[in-house]
């Protein structure tokens, strides 16, 4: 078995008392009691006090460093602590937070380096985060969410647990948090946010939406939320939506601490809603459609989506689009590190369309980029200009009632980098 050399908090705090933040001595001993509330072994302190605002200064300890940048205008500290040995540095990470006065925390750990600790014979454990989190117990209002990385965490303060209970297919948790707000959280993973779930959904649909010249029937698959939904019906071109959810728990609980997020589209006349697996009803039913939307979580082992991620299981979604049609995928994180997955189901998909175009989006709750792969045997939404998109929103959508997405940011989606193209053709599926 493993262990990290070292374990690394970086901390997001927002909503800091802008006074402590910009007081050199406080800011200073703040940082060194929180190295004491770590047990770890002080051996110098450096801090330095900019004009006209803002302090900067780092103890060093024998377990290593911490760290701390503060911008007293936005109320904004960043802090960073890297112990290793017998230290506890969730301890000196909730020190922090609390003398900053912080009003938002969001903290990702990360586990640097691996090391022997025991016998062959002992059980591998699933990763280094795993590992670490053995020995910390975090306090009883932060919770720790585990990511497809698998060097690192993310914990995240709570105020209120809305729901939490154990379906047929997962673990479902609905929070209120300080960070985000209401979150929806699906076996230890978000899958949406209060403060940016419009980023993700609005990316989600309008570009495939938008691409296709007269999206009258859609299927969505997944989507338990009914964000999706909301956002496929904001085309008045819709004429019937049939979405297919695997968990009727989800949605009814959704529906319950989430209204929002679906805005009554699961009442909308032109919705069918049908619990069933998402294979299953792609292989007994025959109804054509004009677009296809993905939103299923990660196809993982021994998960609810573990099918969705094969051949078999695209050419039954191709077979189901009508002449023209047009299917988004969700593909996972397309971050630098974590790109394996998004390849894999980049080069399947490749085998069964004639056209894919990959976009990616920035989800802070996610701790990282993630993605989607739109496809098709006749449309490329890489040829849509600003102006067109701009257009066909103006005659189809309520303008207004966008966040996120325009023209220029469906362009944006759309221009990978070299790096990202290098990575997709290396993959094999």
């Amino acid at each position: 078995m493993v262990q990290p050399l070292g374990v690394h908090y970086l901390l997001e705090l927002r909503g800091c008392n802008p006074t402590v933040i910009n007081d050199l001595p406080e800011v200073r001993r703040i940082l060194l009691e929180a190295a004491r509330q770590a047990n770890a072994t002080i051996i110098d302190s450096r801090f330095h006090q900019f004009s006209p605002q803002g302090v900067s200064g780092v103890v060093v300890v024998g377990e290593s460093h911490l760290a701390i940048h503060t911008w007293p205008e936005y109320g904004y500290a960043s802090a960073d602590i890297y112990t290793c040995g017998h230290t506890d540095p969730m301890r000196a990470a909730a020190y922090i937070i609390e003398a900053l006065e912080a009003r938002s925390a969001f903290c990702l750990i990360i586990g640097r380096g691996e090391h022997p600790l025991m016998s062959e014979s002992d059980p591998e454990p699933p990763s280094p985060i795993a590992t670490f989190r053995w020995g910390l117990q975090p306090p009883s209002d932060w919770l720790f969410l585990d990511y497809t990385n698998p060097s690192a965490a993310v914990l995240l303060r709570v105020k209120d647990v809305l729901y939490s209970a154990r379906s047929a297919y997962q673990q479902i948790e609905i929070l209120d948090t300080e960070a985000f707000g209401r979150c929806l959280i699906l076996d230890g993973r978000i899958q949406s946010t209060e403060i940016e779930e419009f980023i993700y959904h609005e990316a989600l649909v309008h570009p495939a939406m938008t691409t296709h010249p007269n999206p009258r029937t859609v299927l969505i698959l997944g989507g338990g939320e009914g964000a999706t939904l909301r956002e496929v019906l904001r085309h008045r071109t819709v004429e019937r939506v049939v979405m297919v959810e695997i968990d009727p728990q989800v949605v009814e609980a959704c529906r319950r601490f989430l209204p929002e997020w679906s805005d009554g589209a699961f009442d909308d006349p032109r919705t069918t809603l049908i619990i069933d697996d998402a294979v299953r009803y792609l292989q007994k039913e025959e109804e054509l459609f004009d677009v296809i939307i993905c939103d299923v979580t990660d196809p993982v082992p021994g998960t609810p989506a573990e099918a969705m991620g094969n051949e078999e299981i695209f050419q039954a979604m191709r077979r189901r689009l009508r002449p023209g049609g047009i299917l988004v995928n969700q593909a996972g994180s397309t971050g630098i590190s974590e790109l394996d997955l998004f390849a894999r189901i980049y080069q399947t998909m490749d085998s069964v369309f004639r056209h894919l175009a990959p976009c990616s989006i920035q989800i802070t709750s996610f701790a990282e980029s993630w993605g989607f792969i739109v496809a098709s045997d006749t449309y490329d939404p890489r040829d849509l200009t600003p102006e067109d998109v701009e257009e066909r929103l103006l005659q189809r959508c309520n303008r207004e009632k966008l966040r996120y997405y325009d023209g220029r940011t469906h362009q944006a989606m759309f221009t990978m980098p070299r790096w990202f193209w290098q990575k997709l053709t290396a993959c094999s599926p």
